[in-house]
């Protein structure tokens, strides 16, 4: 495994684009900040397709990706072996560029876990790969453009700033070194671009360049016609410095782009339904695993990406997203050969496990819900889920305690409640096994009646709606029974 931070993104970033480039399939894991924002968001098994889909999108744009783990798997010139190289990413949302600055939530239970497993949150924090969404990307492109330009109002302290420039005038004034170096301490914390913008503006006399290397800014003292003279030469060291600040805004995001890109993100989670992704990996790497289909692939750690070898660090971004790929593999190659004859299984190239992984296209699976999974890719799957139950009080002055309900029920398996009226419910099961003894065991309950639910029967709406029907059709043929007029 290779951990990529903030000061190392640039030098690891070209060994990453390489590797994707080269790769079979990519194997993702990440790590938030929390899980669910409010009580409303969590799973339900009352949830279809479109209302988990939605209650995801919600959770992802308040809470933020705090570690990302990218696993690239590439078949090697061994036959049937695979080579993983693993990259742990520590991810912090860009801030201080003009109006990006992201806000998230944090959910205590969340941060507990990731302590129990020993995430650095000073590495989160001071060392994290900045990242933006495409509408961030053009905010900060408007804003370097109109401060390179104009300037713009900031968010700053204006007085370090006026200080920083009395400083500047009071050496063009009064020394005769050709060259100042203004060092990070200097700064007084000021964004190195708007500092740049500022003395530029000010001071028509000097000319200002970014030392990267020495992370200082050098001021010159030129006369006004080397300025003009220099003009073309800034205006394009100007666009690069600009481009450079954007991509290091974007971060990770390029890594997404070029993955996007290339086409080569998968994820092995979606042909899970069963157990922990720890408890799956260890399974199938087991001699019972490897075993349930003969010439399985492979899986060995890249020359230099060897921190998991013979070590499990789960709940690490870059292990879980190992533990995904392998399982990934493992898993594509059982579903091509479970009905061929072991005789004739053989090693594989990998484009063949993606011919029997066409089912698999787009489906995102889901816990707790109506639906198994999300087709990202059109409709969703017809749910396999009993029928709601239906739950009155039998008792007029009887009102339903929520939780009361989900206690009694809860032994027979997984149910969600959900409240109509004071006295009216809907129970959801997880299977149709446990519907099934719900309505048995509360045949004949004191305090309450339960039922298969019929939206004919018992959803208010459409009962009001066949009533008004009832209503009106009696109304016109009650009219139409009536006496004609005489002088009709």
């Amino acid at each position: 495994m290779v951990e990529v931070v903030k000061s190392t993104f640039a030098e690891q970033y070209p060994l990453i684009i390489e590797a994707i480039k080269d790769c079979d399939f990519i194997a993702l894991d990440t790590e938030f900040t929390g899980l669910s924002v409010d009580s409303e968001m969590k799973p339900s098994l009352f949830d279809d397709g479109a209302l988990r889909y939605q209650k995801l999108r919600e959770t992802a744009s308040k809470i933020t990706m705090c570690q990302l783990g990218l696993s690239i798997f590439s078949k090697t010139s061994k036959d049937n072996q695979y080579e993983a190289k693993t990259f742990n990413f520590y991810l912090y949302p860009c801030s201080g560029y003009g109006p990006v600055d992201s806000r998230f939530v944090c959910q205590a239970s969340s941060l507990k876990f990731l302590c129990r497993y020993d995430f650095d949150f000073n590495k989160f924090i001071y060392e994290g790969v900045s990242y933006v969404n495409e509408v961030e990307e053009k905010q900060i492109r408007d804003h370097i453009d109109v401060a390179s330009r104009i300037g713009l109002e900031r968010d700053i302290d204006e007085n370090a700033l006026q200080k920083i420039c009395s400083i500047v005038a009071n050496w063009i004034v009064n020394s005769e070194e050709e060259v100042k170096k203004l060092q990070k301490e200097d700064m007084e914390k000021i964004p190195t671009f708007l500092l740049n913008c500022e003395l530029r503006t000010r001071f028509p006399n000097i000319r200002t360049t970014v030392n990267k290397i020495e992370k200082c800014i050098e001021i010159k003292k030129v006369s006004a016609e080397e300025r003009l003279d220099l003009e073309t030469t800034e205006v394009e060291d100007e666009k690069l410095y600009q481009q450079n600040t954007i991509e290091k805004c974007l971060g990770f995001a390029r890594i997404f782009r070029i993955m996007k890109q290339y086409k080569k993100g998968l994820e092995s989670t979606e042909l899970l339904q069963f157990t922990s992704l720890g408890q799956v990996y260890t399974d199938l790497e087991s001699d019972v695993g490897r075993d349930l289909v003969i010439h399985p692939p492979t899986v060995v750690h890249a020359e230099g990406f060897d921190r998991y070898h013979n070590k499990m660090v789960v709940h690490e971004a870059g292990f879980d997203a190992y533990m995904c790929g392998f399982v990934f593999l493992r898993i594509a190659h059982i579903l091509t050969f479970k009905d061929t004859p072991s005789t004739d299984v053989i090693p594989c190239m990998f484009r063949r496990y993606l011919q029997s992984l066409d089912d698999y296209v787009n489906k995102i699976n889901v816990i707790r819900a109506s639906v198994n999974n999300i087709n990202i890719g059109g409709n969703d799957d017809v749910s396999t889920r009993p029928e709601l139950l239906y739950v009155r009080s039998s008792m007029l002055k009887y009102k339903l305690n929520i939780d009361q309900l989900a206690k009694w029920f809860s032994p027979y398996g997984s149910v969600d409640v959900k409240p109509l009226t004071s006295s009216r419910a809907l129970v959801a099961c997880g299977n149709y096994r446990c519907s099934k003894d719900i309505l048995q065991a509360f045949r004949r309950h004191q305090y309450i009646r339960i039922t298969k639910y019929s939206i004919w029967k018992h959803s208010p709406v459409v009962r009001g709606i066949l009533w008004s029907g009832v209503i009106i059709t009696s109304g016109i043929l009650a009219y139409s029974l009536l006496p004609k007029s005489k002088n009709s």
